[in-house]
């Protein structure tokens, strides 16, 4: 039996279960939830799935409903600022006495999962454990569960009690996992949609909206295809954007990015079904508390500017459509600009075709290493790969090294009356670390 009293425990036992690795399937956490009680069964909840977009979508979702009066949890990943940023209630994280508690409740119930199944949790289903029975104690009226990978084998499709369904943009990611066709990736995706559930989708690609439209066909749910919105006024950045939709015009969203035109949509979209079939519990869903919440949405690392002098953008750019839908902002946001780029991938993504596609509006490109067992990819290999596409391509050792070597570039470039911005994109696994000496940099 696993004794967790300290906050130092707690992480330690969720971080020593990251060792088993990822292993879909519902076998698992349909038992560690009812060895806990099944908390999820007295929460309502927003599912979200999708390739890109899910993480912003959610938080545009979050901020209008408390704008509302909700009381609102969202569990997302991955974390990204640290082991407890996967869980917040109307934007606050959950504390560390509140994780401590939590994660030793989860760790009695899964020391009895042990002797039926091998090894236990994986360490994502510890964590979505965690979260129902956080958002259970802090009595949320709804909550935003964001799946983790796909969405049918996903440990967040345990829950039944689903207001409804988000599919945000579907593209390639985790094709060993989910298939290599765009129709097997979706058909993970609407996985999530339970019998007579409103799916709320982004329709932007026939083949994935058709493959939506026949599950919703055999649950019997109905589909809400939701067009991209229209971009007004890009001149705001850093202070977000303004968009045209669903009858409204000139709505600021505080998101940067050109992508966010399909993320913010989607999350009124779903907010005013919801309230249309009273299931928000008679709180009042009008234009006003729209705009408010999406004018306060805050969700990091989404062509975010922590810095102004000079211009550092992070952005979690990872995979092919994510890179497109970059490459896009950087030519509507920064016309002229020469861009220095910082860049870290994994190994399991598809990172040659990523850095040709953001090379077309890159000067400078500074690889960095990703770390994580298998998935590692050196920056020495990556580095290797753009320069058949980059003419000034630099492996840096480190990431203060890689910072350094862009504010040099910057200042030269600046010196000879060039417009200068250093994007640091990738794995969202380095970006808190980067934006922390970034951060450091600046006092």
């Amino acid at each position: 039996m696993v004794d967790i009293t300290e906050f130092e425990q707690a992480c330690k036992y969720v971080k020593e279960a990251a060792a088993l690795g990822s292993r879909p399937g519902l076998g698992r956490i349909e038992r560690l939830c009812e060895l806990l009680g099944n908390p999820q069964d007295d929460l309502k909840f927003i599912h979200v799935a999708g390739t890109n977009g899910k993480g912003s979508t959610a938080a545009m979702m979050e901020s209008i409903l408390c704008c509302a009066g909700l009381r609102v949890g969202m569990y997302y990943s991955p974390a990204l600022t640290g082991i407890c940023d996967h869980f917040r209630v109307n934007g606050e994280l959950i504390d560390m006495a509140d994780y401590t508690r939590t994660v030793a409740e989860v760790a009695k119930a899964n020391s009895k999962l042990k002797k039926e199944s091998p090894h236990g949790a994986t360490q994502f289903e510890i964590e979505t454990a965690v979260a129902f029975l956080y958002f259970r104690k802090k009595s949320c009226d709804v909550v935003i569960l964001e799946c983790g990978m796909g969405g049918r084998d996903d440990a967040t499709n345990v829950v039944e009690n689903k207001l409804c369904c988000v599919i945000t943009s579907v593209g390639f990611d985790h094709m060993y996992q989910l298939g290599h066709t765009i129709k097997q990736i979706a058909a993970h995706k609407a996985g999530i949609i339970t019998t007579d559930c409103p799916v709320i989708a982004l329709n932007n690609k026939e083949e994935v909206i058709d493959v939506i439209r026949k599950r919703c066909n055999k649950t019997g749910s109905a589909l809400y295809p939701v067009s991209p919105a229209v971009g007004e006024d890009y001149d705001m950045f850093p202070m977000g954007q303004a968009m045209s939709f669903d009858g409204m015009e000139k709505v600021i969203v505080s998101l940067a990015g050109t992508y966010q035109t399909e993320n913010a949509p989607l999350a009124v979209k779903a907010v005013y079904v919801l309230a249309a079939k009273g299931m928000l519990d008679g709180c009042e869903i009008n234009e006003a508390v729209i705009r408010e919440g999406l004018k306060k949405t805050k969700w990091p690392y989404r062509f975010e500017c922590i810095c102004a002098n000079p211009m550092v953008i992070v952005d979690g750019a990872h995979n092919i459509d994510a890179a497109i839908a970059l490459k896009k902002t950087i030519k509507e946001y920064l016309p002229g600009y020469k861009i220095i780029l910082i860049i870290g991938i994994f190994a399991d993504k598809e990172y040659e075709k990523i850095v040709a596609t953001l090379s077309d509006v890159v000067e400078i490109m500074i690889t960095v290493s990703t770390k994580m067992k298998k998935r590692s990819l050196s920056a020495s290999r990556l580095a290797s790969c753009a320069q058949n596409y980059c003419s000034q391509v630099f492996a840096s050792p480190n990431l203060k090294e890689a910072y350094k070597s862009a504010l040099s570039f910057a200042q030269n470039l600046s010196d000879k009356g060039e417009k200068t911005g250093v994007i640091a994109c990738g794995s969202l696994s380095y970006l808190a670390r980067f934006t922390r000496i970034v951060l450091e940099n600046m006092k």
